[in-house]
């Protein structure tokens, strides 16, 4: 472990942003409202009264207060909201989930009811399975904020069924794993006193049942950081399942679904050899948008000692192969500025890498002993001024890439004896947006 310690006191700004107890909606200052949100949020307030506070999800890709959807099979569009009253008494200050429906082309609200939870983490509208009912999925955070459940709903008739209860979770989507083009649902779920950890796939069958299929997943896992999918074979997709052990690295397991929807651990890292063992910053990720996922570990570059202050770290990219994690690329990645760059394998041991801060410059060079006596392969510049940039159009770089007001350049020595084809060279930058 000792390796991966100093990289943990190495990149503590990596990890994440903030991790204040801060209220998200304190945070967040609601958007202008559109026509017709503005007509949903009127309703509503004609049934609750105007004093009440609009509850929006925390991620996913419905981050509105207004999900507008047609949930019922229908053709025509309803409106869900989450809300809560401002009210100093406990029990009418819990959060609530509103159903709103257009009568002769007005909104009005239609069902009411308490939420399964105390905030709203993550909402989902999609069929599952062979059912043809239209499924909403709610994750959500209890009371306690640490604990957190989803609820699946059915609403037909005008009611909002609970088809799938308050079960515990850490992660959950909704993803085609069996290749028959419908959506299994998937869920993970942390260990704790009172639960094993734990991955589940739930099949929707026809006659309205999930059908459950499940493995447990190691006791050292803690906390779950994400979930990437990646072809597999037959078809069917891998789930690359990025876990937070309790000295606050990461591991990936990798899960897969079968034709007959059995889950199962297609790889399952030894804790003990360290297999997949890396800072959390470092998630698995489609590197070349093949639709294979590769697992980043990052290895110290050559030429710097685990004492040097200024160390730079190489990323080995490791694809599943024979159900065993093998090695695929070897890259430089920037993780602050979003971009990779895949080492050719003729420059394996035989690069480093320098950063010049001052300049935001990054410099591959052939390797000797001496980082500092290498010579230059390429050099990637990264500036926002339209003056800088002039000036190393003038200077021979290349613009490979832009993002916001983010221009990435890069010069290629093209006499340098690793250096066969520059249009090549520039051809194995890959770009996070």
């Amino acid at each position: 472990m000792k390796k991966i310690k100093y990289l943990t006191m190495l990149f503590p700004l990596l990890l994440t942003g903030c991790s204040l107890n801060t209220s998200i909606d304190a945070l967040l200052t609601p958007p202008k409202l559109t026509t017709q949100q503005e007509q949903i949020y009127t309703a509503l307030k004609n049934y609750t009264g105007p004093n009440i506070s609009l509850k929006y999800p925390r991620a996913g890709d419905n981050l509105s207060a207004f999900i507008v959807d047609d949930i019922d099979n229908d053709s025509e569009e309803e409106a869900i909201v989450f809300y809560k009253k401002n009210t100093i008494k406990t029990e009418d200050n819990s959060l609530r989930i509103n159903i709103l429906d257009q009568e002769d082309s007005k909104w009005r609200s239609v069902y009411d009811h308490a939420a399964d939870g105390n905030e709203v983490e993550q909402v989902m509208i999609t069929k599952l399975g062979e059912h043809d009912r239209v499924n909403i999925i709610v994750g959500y955070s209890l009371i306690n904020q640490s604990e957190k459940v989803v609820s699946i709903y059915d609403y037909s008739d005008g009611n909002l069924n609970t088809t799938f209860e308050n079960n515990y979770y850490s992660l959950f989507d909704a993803v085609d794993l069996n290749g028959d083009g419908k959506k299994e649902f998937f869920t993970v779920l942390n260990q704790s006193a009172a639960r094993r950890a734990s991955a589940a796939v739930y099949y929707l069958a026809e006659n309205g049942n999930y059908l459950r299929s499940s493995v447990e997943l190691n006791e050292s896992y803690v906390n779950y950081r994400n979930l990437t999918y990646g072809s597999f074979k037959d078809d069917l997709k891998a789930v690359y399942l990025d876990a937070e052990t309790s000295d606050g690295v990461i591991v990936t397991d990798i899960l897969a679904v079968d034709k007959e929807n059995n889950l199962s651990a297609v790889f399952s890292p030894n804790l003990e050899k360290e297999e997949t063992l890396r800072l959390s910053a470092y998630e698995s990720r489609d590197i070349e948008g093949d639709g294979f996922v590769e697992i980043p570990i990052p290895v110290s570059c050559p030429g710097y000692n685990e004492s040097d202050d200024n160390q730079i770290f190489l990323t080995k990219w490791y694809e599943l192969k024979n159900e065993k994690p093998e090695q695929k690329y070897l890259s430089y990645m920037s993780i602050t500025e979003g971009y990779t760059f895949i080492i050719p394998e003729k420059w394996y041991d035989h690069v480093t890498v320098l950063n010049d801060s001052s300049g935001n410059e990054t410099k591959i060079c052939s390797f000797d002993k001496n980082p500092e006596e290498n010579s230059e392969i390429l050099s990637i510049k990264i500036v926002s001024d339209s003056e800088e940039a002039d000036r190393l159009w003038k200077n021979g770089y290349d613009l490979l890439h832009s993002r916001g007001d983010k221009m990435f350049f890069v010069k290629v020595n093209k006499e340098n004896e690793f250096v066969d084809s520059p249009a090549e060279i520039m051809m194995k930058f890959t770009f996070e947006d």
